[in-house]
Parts: structure tokens; C-alpha cells; sequence
């Protein structure tokens, strides 16, 4: 064959083409870059945004809950510091002719404990005060006229007024330095009209409010206020209990009123508003550099990315149009081949070598087929005795240049002349491959992301079909149970697939996200296969978002997993603890308010009583000054075992506080009853207890305990009176040389509103 068999013209046409098609300008795939660089910017900006909103609903959660943590703190401390006072005051009233001794003796155990908070307790006779302990520091304060003081007269005659306990100041006090003053009166009954303002002070006159003045700095850092200062700037106003209504008393940052978090801390008569900001130097919602620059690097990235597949799918375009003008005019790269000769070449196959080859020449000798792919092809490229391949193998083919490119490599027979041979004809996949690996990888990270998402997710229809299960924990489920094809109803019980599908529906319908939290007993999990023996209850909450696309025109959703069992139980121990004594695990002074109301309703179903043992071990301060608060807590801890011993299952044990513990029992068919139990109690603690002091160290200590112990109703239908009368008792007790039980006084204590108080008394 001579070179007339490749007209010029034809040549010509083709390379007119080629120029025409190359040159096609490369703004369009720039223009695709540039928009794909700006679309990823607005979603990274979008989730950018969406952090920032979760990590400032953070914040604002944290906040909140230190707020109300302080709140709790500050109202816990001030109504205990109100009923020691109120305990003063009702003592006052029951001896109205208390010597300094005597007041000494009562203040001294209110005071114990709480030496650096209490400044001075006081009682008042008429206007002026005529009892102070210590005594020692506060000197000035004695015989001290609070109707004529410019500052504490208003709290004190609203004491009078209101018959209720005040909380008054912060005020500087007159024995120097500023406290709180936590008032009550002695006598609750109905208003005197004596005009207190106008009366001298006097001795014969009646003891008027007991009084106890804190140390507002003390108060501050009992309640948590200074540890708070490296998150929070707080301020407190309402002084002597106005609230919000009153003036700043605390505000060491000069917050303003519309502070962004406002609490009331509410204590008997009266409340303060807590106002509260964060500190600046504490704000959460600042994201790392690294974030920022992942943002721009991915935008580059993506940019770059879409530019390339533009320009690949440019040049994919490219060669299309060529590919159909050469077919048009015969001229794909084609060979006709007879063996493992070259009978004849077309002109788009000499442009793909760069050269025109000589005919007859071998196939061997051309070098096209790159080495790594000559197995998918005849041995030595002889295709004198093979199949027609009209799909075609993919082969990698030498170009002029030395490069390589992917060409899918078919042959088909046809007639040639006198003979038969092949026509062998060379389609350019090259772009195709490039895309299909980009795509193979693409999927590969999609599947990696999948099975990356922690929990397990699904992917549900809107009939309750599972359609795919992907997540880092699917692993675990057992491959005897396949889920995937499965519906609800069959996995799940009846009601609970019901609820399920409730869910997916209302995903579906009103197309946004939602969250849903159950939980899973033993024979779901089992015939999940997430659990393989054993009964086991988990709690899972989950996040289910409708798809965009229908499933075999079905619609679906993601329904995502998280195994939440170890935060629930996290909770449940948190509960617990707000209702026990830390140190001995036995309930504290909230868990006796709240069982108090169930178990007076339930005797008063069943006519019988409730026993309420006030219970104070004797000289047990020595115990802690002699061998340290170790050992003290060690024979707390026992007393208290010993105390749980005596009782049942629904008696209720206290630890009151200090050495002091509350027995309220469940109800009683007779009073002798609950006398016996103190009895048995009071013997029971009247003998040693071993205490270890060491590994191989141990002290025998000898304890006693006086005991007061009040029925109800008959000492009252309220726990202040219940807690009353058997402090009244117990001290009586300790009055007549301790270690012994005493009932309180079969009279019931009157309503504290009615007319006949005031005559009771």
C-alpha cells in the first residue's frame, strides 16, 4: 500500500478539526472551579455557623446550671442559718426567764461548726439586746437599741410586724466589719399593738427576736460565689430581701439590670436577684485556626478538584467530537491486521503514534501495548486463530510522544482484499479510566465515612423496611441475624415498631430532623444480635433525618443510633445523691422533707402514729479533739449502721448534721412502740465501739446518747413541730444528766395563725 491510500485532503480535514476542537477556551471549567470553591465556602460557613450555635447552647446550659447549682447552694445555706434561728427564738419562748448561762449553753451548740460564718447569735428584750455570744469581739453589741438603729430598725420591726423570720442587710455592723442579720421573733403569735418604737428599754419587758449575724464574706464563699469567679461575673441586689425591687449590695463588676442570666434566691421573708454574665475571658465559642484553615484548604481543594474533572470533561468532550467526525469519515485509529501483520493503518492511527508506520510491519515490533497488559491480549499479538472481542479489553497503548493512555482494544473479522483478516480499532477510554478511579475512590471514602459514624444507623422506608445498616459498631451484630430486608414489626415488639414508625412518618411529613430516646430490653437486644446472653436493658437516642431521594420510589430516612445507657445511669447516681448524707449514705435533712408528707398521709389512713427520735450523742466533741475528725467520721459512719438495725424497710434513718440523727419511723399501732425503740436504741449505742486507726491500730471509744422522741399528730401535723418537741424532749435529757430517752408533751403544738395561739402560749 503506497501513501495514496491516505489522501492529503483527508488530512487536512481532520487536522482542521483537531485545531478547532483543542482549542477550545478553558474559562468555562475555571468559571465550574470558582463555583464549586464558593458553594463549599457557604456550606462550610453554614457549619461553622451551626457550631458556633451549639457550642454558645453549651455554654448557656453550663452556665445555667452553675446559676442554679449557686442558687440551691446559697438558699440551702441561708434557710438552715433561719432555722437555727428560728430554734433560738422558739428556745427564747420556752424559757422566758433565761439566765446568761443558759443562753450561753443553747448558743454555744448552734454556734459549734460554724464559727467562721457566725459572727454573734443575740437576743433581744423589747428593742435592745441583752444576750450575745461570743461575747468576746462583740462587746458593742450589747445592750444595743435596734429600734433606734438607722439601719436595722426597719428589718426589726417587720420582724414584730410579720411574725416571720427577716434576712436583713448586708449592714455594717457596730462591732465592725458587714454582715447579714437573720432574724426571727420569739413570740409568733397574733400582732401586739405595744409600740415598740416608743418603749424604753427595759428589762421586765419579753424577749422580742433572736438574731444572728453573718460574715457576708464567709456567707460568699460557703455558697460557692468566689469559687465561681473564674467563669462568672455575678452581683447580688434586694438588700434586707427586696429583690429585684432593691439596691446592688454585691456587684464587684458593675453589672446592670439586664444582665443576659437572672435568678431568685428566695429565703422566708424575702428573696435576692442573682445577675450573672460570663466572663469574656471564658467564652466557648472561639474555633481553632485549624478550623479556618481546613475551610480554606478544603475551598482549594474543592475548586481545584472541580476545575479538573471541568477541564477532564472538557477534553472528555474534545475527544467525543473528534471520535464522531473520525468515525464519520472511518477514521478512528484502526489497524487491519492479518496474524501478526499490519495490513493497513488509518489516518487517526498514524496521528495517535506521531508517525506514519510501514505496512507489513509486526506488532511486536511497534511497541504499543504497555508490558503489564500484553496478558489480556493474544500471545505475541497474533490474532490469526482468535475470537471476534467486540466488548474490548482495556490496554494501555504507547503514544509518539512515550506516554501511555487507556484504549479499549477490540476486533471483529472482516474481508481484506482476496483474504480474510481483522480490523482492529483503538477507542480512547483514557478520560473514562481517570473518572472511574476518581469515583472509585470517592466511594471507598463514602464507605469509610459510613462505617466511621459512631452507634449504628439505618436506612428505613416508609413501610418499616430496613434498607441498609452501616456504622463503627456493626460490627458487633451477629451475621445469624440479618437485618438488612427485615421490617420493624418483625424485629421489634408490636408496640414498639408502632412507635418507631410513628417517628419515620413524622420525619417524613413535615421533612425536618427528629430525635427520639428509648429503650431496648434483654430479648430485643437478643434478637438483634446486639447482645449475644444475659439479660440487658440499654437506653439509645436517636436522630433520624428524611433522604432527598425515595428508595425503590419508597420514601426513606437515616435512622441513627447512640447507646446513651452509661449517661442515664450517670443521672440516676446523680439523683441518688441529692437525697443522701455524704458521709454516712444514710438520707439527709431534704429526703426526711420529702418522705415526711407520705408517711404522715399514710398513718393518717390507717388511725395510727409516726415516732420521730431526735437523737445527739453525748460528748462526742471530745472524741474529735482527742483523736482527730478520721475517727469522728469512722464512729459516725457505725452509730449509723447501728441505728439502720433497729429500724424497717420504710423507716426513714437522718443525719441531721454534726453528731445529730432523725429516726422517723413508718406508722405505729401504739406509742409504746416508738418508747421502745428509742430504749433500744439508746441501749444499743450505750456500749464500745471499736474504731481502726491504723493498719494495725485500733481505740475502744465509750458513747452515750440522749434521746427526745415526739408522736405525731400529738406534738403537732408538721415536721417543724415534730423536730421541735423532740429537740425539746432530748434536751430535757441533757439537762438531767443525758443518756436516757424523754417524750415531749402529749399537747399538740397549735396552728401558728390561729386566735388561741397566743393564749396556748
Amino acid at each position: 500500500m503506497d501513501d495514496s491510500a491516505h489522501p492529503r485532503e483527508s488530512d487536512k480535514k481532520t487536522a482542521r478539526l483537531h485545531r478547532d476542537s483543542g482549542g477550545q477556551s478553558t474559562s468555562g471549567p475555571l468559571v465550574v472551579g470558582v463555583l464549586a470553591a464558593i458553594v463549599f465556602l457557604g456550606l462550610f460557613l453554614l457549619i461553622d455557623r451551626a457550631w458556633k450555635s451549639e457550642l454558645t447552647e453549651r455554654q448557656s446550659a453550663t452556665v445555667a446550671s452553675e446559676l442554679a447549682s449557686l442558687r440551691t447552694q446559697v438558699e440551702s445555706l441561708i434557710n438552715g442559718l433561719v432555722h437555727s434561728t428560728i430554734g433560738l427564738a422558739a428556745y427564747a419562748y420556752a424559757h422566758p426567764e433565761m439566765e446568761s448561762s443558759e443562753f450561753e449553753r443553747v448558743a454555744e451548740r448552734i454556734h459549734r461548726g460554724h464559727e467562721d460564718l457566725m459572727l454573734s447569735l443575740t437576743l433581744a428584750r423589747g428593742p435592745v439586746i441583752e444576750f450575745v455570744y461570743p461575747l468576746e469581739g462583740n462587746e458593742p453589741v450589747v445592750g444595743l437599741d435596734i429600734g433606734a438603729h438607722p439601719e436595722q430598725a426597719a428589718s426589726f420591726y417587720r420582724v414584730l410586724r410579720e411574725r416571720e423570720p427577716v434576712v436583713a442587710g448586708p449592714w455594717p455592723l457596730v462591732q465592725g466589719g458587714w454582715g447579714l442579720l437573720v432574724r426571727a421573733p420569739v413570740d409568733t403569735g397574733p400582732v401586739q399593738d405595744e409600740p415598740w418604737g416608743l418603749v424604753d428599754a427595759g428589762s421586765d419587758q419579753a424577749m422580742t427576736i433572736s438574731s444572728i449575724a453573718l460574715d457576708f464574706e464567709v456567707l460568699l464563699d460557703k455558697a460557692g460565689i468566689h469559687d465561681r469567679m473564674d467563669l462568672l461575673r455575678v452581683a447580688l441586689r434586694g438588700r434586707d430581701g427586696a429583690g429585684d425591687s432593691g439596691p446592688f449590695f454585691y456587684n464587684p463588676h458593675d453589672l446592670d439590670d439586664d444582665a443576659p442570666y437572672q435568678h431568685h434566691i428566695r429565703f422566708p421573708g424575702g428573696e435576692w436577684q442573682l445577675l450573672a454574665e460570663l466572663d469574656p475571658a471564658h467564652a466557648g465559642t472561639d474555633r481553632p485556626v485549624a478550623w479556618w484553615a481546613l475551610g480554606l484548604v478544603g475551598a482549594l481543594a474543592v475548586g481545584g478538584y472541580a476545575y479538573r474533572v471541568g477541564t477532564g470533561l472538557q477534553q472528555r468532550r474534545r475527544d467525543l467530537d473528534r471520535y464522531r467526525g473520525l468515525v464519520n469519515r472511518l477514521e478512528d485509529p484502526t489497524l487491519v491486521v492479518s496474524g501478526r501483520r499490519m495490513l493497513w493503518a488509518n489516518p487517526a492511527f498514524s496521528r495517535m503514534l506521531g508517525y506514519q508506520p510501514p505496512v507489513d510491519t509486526e506488532l511486536e515490533r511497534l511497541d504499543l501495548v504497555h508490558p503489564d497488559d500484553l496478558d489480556r491480549l493474544p500471545p505475541q499479538l497474533d490474532f490469526a486463530d482468535t475470537d471476534p472481542e467486540t466488548h474490548g479489553q482495556e490496554v494501555r497503548i504507547r503514544l509518539g510522544q512515550g506516554d501511555y493512555r487507556y484504549f479499549l482494544l477490540r476486533w471483529v473479522p472482516v474481508d481484506w482484499g482476496e483474504g480474510h483478516a481483522l480490523l482492529l480499532t483503538f477507542v480512547d477510554v483514557h478520560e473514562n479510566r481517570l473518572l472511574f478511579d476518581a469515583l472509585t475512590a470517592a466511594r471507598d471514602l463514602q464507605e469509610a465515612m459510613f462505617e466511621a459514624i459512631p452507634g449504628y444507623a439505618l436506612v428505613v422506608d416508609s413501610v418499616g423496611t430496613i434498607r441498609r445498616i452501616f456504622g463503627d459498631t456493626c460490627h458487633r451484630l451477629s451475621p445469624a441475624v440479618p437485618l438488612v430486608g427485615q421490617r420493624l414489626d418483625q424485629l421489634l415488639p408490636s408496640e414498639l415498631a408502632g412507635r418507631f414508625l410513628e417517628v419515620v412518618h413524622r420525619a417524613i411529613e413535615e421533612d425536618t430532623l427528629q430525635t427520639y430516646e428509648y429503650r431496648l430490653d434483654g430479648d430485643v437486644l437478643m434478637n438483634l444480635g446486639l447482645v449475644e446472653d444475659g439479660p440487658a436493658v440499654r437506653w439509645f437516642e436517636a436522630r433520624i433525618r428524611p433522604l432527598a431521594r425515595s428508595v425503590d420510589d419508597l420514601p426513606a430516612v437515616v435512622w441513627h443510633s447512640l447507646d446513651v445507657t452509661e449517661r442515664r445511669e450517670l443521672e440516676a447516681r446523680l439523683k441518688t445523691m441529692a437525697w443522701e448524707d455524704p458521709l454516712t449514705g444514710m438520707a439527709n435533712r431534704a429526703a426526711l422533707e420529702r418522705a415526711f408528707p407520705r408517711l404522715a398521709a399514710r398513718a393518717d389512713r390507717q388511725g395510727g402514729r409516726l415516732a420521730l427520735l431526735f437523737i445527739d450523742l453525748d460528748h462526742f466533741k471530745p472524741v474529735n479533739d482527742r483523736h482527730g475528725h478520721a475517727v469522728g467520721d469512722q464512729l459516725l459512719r457505725r452509730v449509723a449502721e447501728r441505728l439502720k438495725a433497729h429500724l424497717r424497710p420504710d423507716d426513714v434513718l437522718v443525719r441531721l448534721g454534726g453528731d445529730e440523727f432523725i429516726v422517723l419511723t413508718a406508722p405505729l399501732d401504739e406509742r409504746e412502740e416508738g418508747q421502745h425503740l428509742a430504749e433500744r436504741v439508746r441501749q444499743d449505742l450505750d456500749s464500745r465501739f471499736e474504731i481502726h486507726t491504723g493498719p494495725d491500730d485500733a481505740v475502744e471509744l465509750e458513747l452515750t446518747s440522749s434521746i427526745g422522741v415526739a408522736f405525731y399528730p400529738d406534738a403537732g401535723r408538721h415536721l417543724s413541730d415534730l423536730m421541735i418537741a423532740a429537740d425539746r424532749a432530748m434536751y430535757r435529757v441533757k439537762a438531767q444528766g443525758r443518756n436516757d430517752v424523754a417524750l415531749a408533751d402529749d399537747v399538740s403544738i397549735p396552728n401558728q395563725n390561729s386566735p388561741q395561739s397566743a393564749n396556748h402560749r
